[in-house]
């Protein structure tokens, strides 16, 4: 059976395969702290040594988990953080299409139940604008489901 501390170890071994680490400029970064460090410790100090040692340790470490890693996977990177600002912006503006269906309570002391609207609505509960058909008018809708795709 394993204990807390292996567990916790393979968890992080687990986790620590996909976790953006910084790259090549953060790996820099650490090798010119830890020499830096080598220049200054003073080696008859016993806890001096035993931190220098941790320290070339987690560095060395770092950089194994730095070969084979893919910014592309991480969840931190400017690029990733920013499509995601945009999504959220958009889903919270349905997307710019209007909303037909709604949670309905048709008394006050009704369960609301998911129901179609009769009039569709913006996501301020604005109606929404309707053509002579009383379809929704849409502002960017495709004509074409290829144009759709198009880039």
């Amino acid at each position: 059976e394993m204990d807390t501390k292996a567990r916790r170890r393979a968890g992080d071994a687990m986790s620590g395969a996909a976790r953006w680490t910084g790259g090549a400029a953060a790996a820099e970064e650490d090798r010119a702290k830890l020499e830096d460090f080598e220049r200054r410790v003073d080696p008859n100090d016993k806890e001096q040594m035993d931190l220098l040692e941790q320290m070339k340790q987690h560095t060395e470490k770092l950089e194994k988990m730095r070969e084979f890693e893919d910014p592309r996977l991480s969840f931190t990177t400017p690029e990733f953080k920013e499509a995601q600002r945009i999504f959220q912006e958009n889903f919270k503006k349905n997307f710019g299409r209007p909303i037909e269906y709604g949670m309905v309570k048709r008394y006050p002391w009704s369960v609301p139940t998911l129901m179609k609207l009769d009039v569709p609505v913006d996501v301020d509960g604005n109606p929404w604008p309707l053509d002579a058909e009383g379809k929704p008018i849409l502002k960017d809708e495709p004509q074409d489901e290829d144009e759709q795709y198009d880039v």
